[in-house]
């Protein structure tokens, strides 16, 4: 079985997300990129999460085409592909119907960065980019431009939540983070209570020391 350990990884982070609350039946959809094949190993369209073995993950080639699999993969495949084709540093896409982040798409306004340890997984403010109809190239082109070059997540109106990484932790990391900050700014207005914002300098300098020093460190 082709990219056995990447599809193997792909099946966990789904039952990662039905767990954590960020999806359930088959909805949402991840990726993540082999870089020594250029493979890409990706879910199935509409399949349930608990069902899921590694050989339903779909492998496709930078051009669609499917390589080894038994199902069609998602139809949000472009919104993938945009980003493999125009961010050399991702390596991993993951699309959720993160509850509380997609407030914030139904209000279309950015989710802010209020938490220390959402900044270090985000490095700021979360956009939201323009409603456009969902597995279409448009939305696909406007999540990525939204995201901007070397941002890690955004809201997508009325629909839901994307993040990128360098791994499938990295970016389901990345999904937790903006999840957790959503979910705080809610908690917080509902009190009557003013947010408060980290500035985006701070957010910045949090990130990169996240990036260069943290990790498990054996004695």
């Amino acid at each position: 079985m082709r990219l056995k350990e990447l599809r193997e990884r792909i099946v966990e982070i789904g039952n990662r997300m039905v767990a954590d609350g960020l999806a359930h039946g088959g909805q949402g959809n991840i990726s993540a990129l082999d870089v020594e094949s250029g493979l890409i190993a990706i879910t199935p369209s509409a399949v349930p999460y608990h069902l899921r073995q590694p050989e339903d993950i779909v492998v496709i080639d930078l051009n669609r085409q499917i390589i080894e699999g038994k199902w069609q993969p998602t139809t949000e495949i472009a919104l993938h592909m945009r980003f493999y084709h125009t961010r050399p540093d991702v390596r991993a896409v993951i699309h959720t119907h993160a509850p509380y982040a997609s407030v914030f798409g139904i209000i279309h306004e950015p989710i802010p960065m209020v938490l220390i340890e959402s900044a270090t997984a985000l490095s700021g403010p979360i956009p939201v980019a323009p409603y456009a109809r969902p597995g279409s190239e448009e939305v696909a082109e406007l999540t990525q431009k939204a995201m901007g070059e070397e941002g890690v997540a955004c809201v997508m109106a009325h629909h839901g939540l994307v993040t990128v990484g360098q791994t499938l932790e990295q970016a389901y990391q990345a999904t937790l983070a903006a999840e957790t900050s959503a979910r705080m700014v809610i908690l917080a207005r509902s009190m009557g209570a003013k947010v408060e914002t980290l500035d985006e300098r701070e957010c910045k300098a949090l990130r990169q020391a996240y990036l260069a020093r943290y990790g498990p460190k054996p004695l």
